[in-house]
């Protein structure tokens, strides 16, 4: 006898198991005209592109501008304190 689970049985037409029998049958629209593709991409993504940019560049400027602001005050308290601005780490020589 021959080993059954080695030979693959063929698959009906319209199984419904099967994804790409499925996609055989989907009906795939017409693209669009340059004209049309390019305004709906004009309205729709690029008011989304611009306001992840002002979003991104409001968080990465806040940041910034926080992290310096804290530096500031405390060379401020040190130098409140002890009268001496604190000390810039050494850069290592050059060669």
């Amino acid at each position: 006898k021959p080993a059954t689970f080695l030979v693959k049985k063929p698959k009906e037409k319209n199984d419904p198991m099967d994804p790409l029998e499925k996609l055989a049958d989907l009906k795939v629209p017409p693209v669009p005209e340059g004209k049309t593709l390019r305004e709906g991409v004009r309205r729709k993504l690029n008011p989304r592109l611009l306001m992840l940019h002002i979003i991104e560049f409001a968080i990465g400027a806040t940041a910034w501008a926080l992290l310096h602001m804290m530096l500031a005050l405390y060379a401020t308290v040190c130098f409140t304190m002890t009268g001496q601005w604190p000390k810039k780490p050494e850069k290592p020589p050059e060669k």
